[in-house]
């Protein structure tokens, strides 16, 4: 009798060296289906205010719900530029969603770009780096709206992991409800969505008119931007600025030819503001940026620790 208990259970424990069920799994609780309404940002009032608190707007200058640009000065020529508060080099990881390859095959998808974070939160910022997250063949229009889901969506098969491209671009988060004014005929512009947190967010993609900016240092570059106090004035001029950076006239090459990250120099100046129009009338710089050397006119000039992000617009109409 012992024997043949034995022999039976023996027999039951060979039947189960096999899985029971398929070892890829094959559900997500983060992972939503096709036609799931994504709530906007604007339903949590909580996110709405730690926006209003954190995206770098002043919410007298947006009260009419359009985004003004500011009139600043670079290399001689008046440029027309878009403020969006502090930031540090670091970017924050934007994933874009396509088939094919994560090089030069990939071709996006219509599901909406997903960011880790939101103004206010420590990772933030409004500079992202390019990720490219390829679906596979298991992949059917399901949204993808947190990071959490996107590690599900790795793990069971939805997606490759995602593939960084070395390259960022400009696409700072706002408050829900604003236009961008870009003057022009189209006068202003309404936001693009993204999704963060498992919301429907708003933001706009300023400066691609020839693509991302190659990033392969990983932090963003920098330049100055000078604000200026004349002989007897009390204030430095924050609403003159004067850029060191260019609008760029062709796309980048291995290097980054333009950033939006501007640290602020106060520069005293001995005569007139208004007939500096440019930081070539200031300093003489090196190939790589740095002052070598003040104009006569410059009486002292500090270097702040303050790193804003000022965006030019690279066309009239165009964000």
């Amino acid at each position: 009798m012992q024997c043949a208990l034995a022999a039976a259970v023996a027999v039951t424990a060979a039947c189960r060296l096999d899985p029971l069920v398929d070892d890829l799994p094959g559900a997500s609780a983060n992972i939503l289906p096709s036609d799931a309404q994504v709530p906007s940002v604007a339903d949590n009032p909580e996110l709405v205010s730690q926006l209003m608190y954190s995206d770098g707007l002043d919410s007298a200058a947006v009260a009419s719900g359009v985004i003004p640009r500011g009139t600043g000065l670079s290399a001689g020529q008046t440029v027309r530029y878009w403020q969006f508060g502090a930031a540090n080099r670091a970017p924050a990881p934007m994933y874009v969603f396509g088939t094919g390859d994560a090089g030069d095959g990939f071709q996006p998808i219509a599901h909406l770009p997903l960011v880790d974070a939101l103004p206010g939160d420590d990772e933030y910022s409004p500079v992202h780096t390019v990720y490219r997250v390829v679906v596979t063949d298991r992949y059917a229009g399901q949204q993808i709206t947190t990071s959490a889901a996107l590690d599900d969506a790795v793990e069971i098969g939805l997606v490759a992991e995602p593939v960084a491209t070395r390259s960022f671009v400009v696409r700072p988060i706002v408050r829900p409800g604003l236009a961008l004014d870009v003057g022009g005929a189209a006068g202003a512009v309404a936001p693009q969505p993204l999704y963060a947190r498992g919301y429907v967010v708003d933001s706009f993609e300023l400066g691609t008119r020839f693509g991302p900016q190659p990033n392969p240092i990983g932090l963003v570059p920098t330049t100055e931007v000078s604000w200026l106090r004349g002989p007897h004035e009390v204030s430095y001029d924050a609403s003159r600025p004067i850029f060191q950076a260019t609008i760029p006239t062709a796309p980048p090459q291995a290097k980054p030819n333009y950033a939006p990250l501007a640290v602020v120099v106060d520069v005293d100046v001995t005569t007139d503001k208004n007939q500096i129009v440019s930081d070539a009338q200031l300093f003489t710089r090196s190939a790589s940026g740095a002052v070598t050397r003040t104009a006569d006119l410059v009486a002292l000039f500090t270097v702040t620790t303050t790193t804003l992000v000022l965006q030019l617009q690279f066309e009239e109409g165009m964000p």
